[in-house]
């Protein structure tokens, strides 16, 4: 498959739980002109507290150096709140790579201000030491994911992902700051004279109106396997991969 744009968010390459070789397996199937690595490809964060980057995570690297190489892909890097070690390297670009802190992408008569949000989470940003603990309690809880499907892989029953499911239960409690979360995106797309908002925070897939602007999230690759894609009609859609 063919399409103008894909947008790939939370892969986390230096963990035990990326799903690396499912996004190869993807970008092999599906060929873009823009490639849009949106937030947490690599997870500093866990890289420096258990010092773990096995070698076949380098294979993603070189798959995307290649891409780069052939020059037939734009590839545009836009870190988050687990990469943002290389935001004191923006802008650069590398070959056809470009290490930016968001972008304002114009399709049709369109234009789209693509971004990560962090910078507005008051937890990130104010509360450090809250961030922090935060990031530890759900490096436990993706070991005992892992724990728990291995038990269940050992009886032939199919990955159940507590990790998913605890999420969900969580951004459902906080309900109340995902609409405060909302009305900064829609202030943001405006102040950047945008139709379209697509950022990633909030670990919920979406694609709907926000009044006036179109809101779309791809959620994450590491648990639920979703993009985002743009095809040549220039039609938006949360694409989910099925191994």
């Amino acid at each position: 498959m063919q399409y103008k744009t894909i947008i790939i968010s939370d892969i986390h390459l230096g963990t035990k739980d990326s799903k690396y070789k499912e996004v190869i397996s993807f970008l092999q199937k599906n060929k873009c002109e823009n490639l849009i690595l949106n937030w947490d490809i690599i997870d500093w964060r866990h890289i420096k507290i258990f010092w773990w980057w096995p070698k076949w995570h380098t294979d993603f690297v070189n798959y995307i150096l290649q891409l780069a190489k052939s020059w037939e892909t734009k590839i545009f890097y836009i870190p988050g709140n687990h990469d943002e070690f290389l935001r004191k390297f923006i802008p650069i670009k590398y070959w056809n790579i470009n290490l930016i802190k968001d972008m304002i992408y114009v399709s049709g008569n369109k234009k789209y201000y693509i971004c990560h949000w962090d910078k507005f989470d008051r937890i990130e940003w104010k509360l450090f030491l809250i961030s922090t603990i935060s990031f530890l309690l759900w490096s436990f809880v993706f070991m005992i994911n892992r724990a728990y499907n291995n038990w269940r892989k050992k009886r032939w029953l199919k990955y159940f992902s507590l990790v998913k499911n605890i999420k969900m239960i969580v951004k459902i409690m906080m309900t109340w700051w995902s609409k405060r979360f909302e009305k900064k995106l829609i202030k943001s797309a405006k102040k950047n004279n945008c139709d379209w908002i697509i950022c990633w925070h909030i670990h919920k897939a979406e694609d709907k109106m926000l009044w006036d602007i179109h809101y779309l999230n791809s959620w994450d690759w590491i648990e639920s396997y979703t993009a985002i894609t743009q095809d040549y009609d220039l039609n938006w859609n949360i694409y989910h991969y099925h191994k």
